[in-house]
């Protein structure tokens, strides 16, 4: 059985070959620009001389002007420590309305009893609100007690 080779072969090695010189004489031509100052990769029919390079993607940084904040996120919850135990939460509201629109004021209570726990919170409706809140009545004293004021913190998780 004889078979016919159809030079399957000697045709890849030879158009190995062929690439190969192209990719010499391609690299060759390439450092010849380079050496000149003209850029190889930007094609040289379609611009001219004078004109400015190509400027690639690569290159080009796009960045977004920073909008300001919103500083009021809504509504500013404030601890209250320190209070009377005679203290009602239409006290605290009308002790705290004095700085700014209140959102809700209440004292906490001892459920058995009924009793003040000594301590509340008073929710403002703007954060600059809160903050002259803060402020202005920080050790200030209510119905003779001197008072805690700070902005509350988030509850720790019960397990």
């Amino acid at each position: 059985m004889s078979r016919a080779f159809s030079g399957g072969k000697r045709n890849r090695e030879a158009s190995r070959a062929l690439k190969k010189t192209q990719k010499e004489e391609r690299l060759r031509r390439n450092r010849e620009l380079r050496a000149r100052g003209i850029d190889p990769d930007v094609s040289t029919s379609t611009t001219a001389p004078d004109a400015l390079p190509e400027v690639k993607l690569e290159d080009v940084v796009i960045s977004v002007a920073r909008q300001p904040r919103n500083t009021d996120n809504g509504p500013v919850k404030l601890f209250v420590g320190g209070i009377a135990s005679t203290t009602t939460s239409g006290d605290l509201r009308l002790f705290f309305s004095r700085f700014g629109e209140l959102v809700e004021a209440t004292v906490i209570v001892n459920r058995s009893t009924g009793q003040s726990r000594g301590f509340g919170f008073v929710s403002f409706r703007s954060s600059t609100d809160a903050n002259q809140a803060i402020a202005g009545t920080d050790g200030a004293e209510l119905d003779g007690h001197p008072i805690r004021v700070n902005r509350a913190e988030a509850r720790p998780g019960r397990y």
